[in-house]
């Protein structure tokens, strides 16, 4: 995890879900498909200073149920100073957690 400094940006829900979805859109086609097992959140809160949370049993293992990946505005405003600083580290974050649906380990993450 980060380590939160005390830099912080303060954006509407809207302009951080356009930086959410932007990143998502930035993941190759060949993976699209397999994105539709997942339902992207924006959570305006992190209850642990998580940046992402990811929920579900993969894409191997599928249960029928979606996989859920939740993605925290307060802790990326928190570890932005910049518009391009908090897309970066949204897009990493979404790469992170969706690299868990694909059962990556940390040292095999696409970013």
């Amino acid at each position: 995890m980060m380590a939160l400094t005390s830099r912080s940006m303060r954006l509407s829900l809207e302009r951080f879900e356009t930086a959410v979805q932007q990143a998502i859109d930035s993941i190759p086609d060949d993976y699209q498909p397999y994105l539709e097992e997942i339902e992207f959140v924006v959570a305006r809160r992190s209850p642990e200073g998580l940046l992402g949370l990811y929920e579900g049993a993969g894409a191997l293992e599928s249960d029928g149920w979606p996989a859920r990946i939740t993605i925290f505005k307060d802790t990326h405003e928190q570890a932005a100073d910049t518009w391009d600083e908090l897309v970066d580290e949204v897009r990493r974050t979404v790469l992170h957690e969706v690299g868990h649906h694909f059962h990556m380990g940390e040292e095999e993450m696409p970013y």
